[in-house]
């Protein structure tokens, strides 16, 4: 069974997803980003089920898109967003971002059962293009800017991507995109990507 993290302070509302989840899946909990954080270090998981709210500052979105960050740039887990109508616009830029899918507080239980299906499918597929060599890479443009920005924004999503994946290694990254060391200095330069350095927090 596919394992399945619930992030949310709330006890009762982790509770009650937990009961409607764990027939189909691994259920762990995590009621902060610390806990998430060990838990994602310890298990395969899936799929995160994120409040973005998270202690200590439960009514700001701050905690939970750190977390979201964090998993987005170094996990395969899809991530669906716990949200209130008040912080919807939140949920919508996450969406943006890279989260999966996002579900209006009260909780429907069959929305997030189709949502973790859905996701499952979408974390599958993906996993399998890329055993063939294709990775997913995505990207937010406005149409009515050309193609210009929508080139330039590929360009800094592909060769980030290769970098953290090289762990910053230059050669490596020039051989795996066939160019040349120097383009990938260029584009570094450009973009202003830097080698992300462990602040400690996490």
């Amino acid at each position: 069974m596919v394992n399945v993290l619930i992030v949310e302070d709330d006890r009762a509302l982790r509770s009650q997803i937990r009961f409607a989840l764990e027939e189909h899946y691994n259920v762990f909990e995590a009621g902060d980003r610390q806990a998430a954080m060990e838990c994602l270090e310890k298990e395969d998981i899936g799929v995160v089920i994120l409040d973005l709210g998270l202690p200590p500052h439960e009514n700001a979105p701050d905690e939970g898109i750190k977390l979201l960050q964090h998993i987005l740039e170094n996990l395969t887990a899809k991530v669906i967003i716990l949200t209130g109508q008040t912080t919807a616009g939140i949920a919508m830029e996450a969406i943006k971002g890279g989260a999966f899918d996002y579900i209006l507080k009260p909780v429907n239980m069959e929305k997030i059962l189709f949502s973790i299906e859905r996701a499952i499918l979408f974390r599958d597929a993906e996993e399998k293009l890329e055993k063939r060599g294709v990775k997913k890479i995505s990207f937010n443009v406005e149409v009515g800017q050309g193609l210009q920005p929508a080139r330039e924004e590929a360009e800094k999503n592909v060769v980030l991507k290769v970098l953290r994946d090289t762990n910053f290694n230059v050669y490596k990254t020039a051989k795996l995109l066939n160019v040349k060391r120097e383009s990938i200095y260029y584009f570094m330069k450009k973009f202003g990507f830097k080698r992300e350095e462990d602040d400690g927090n996490d």
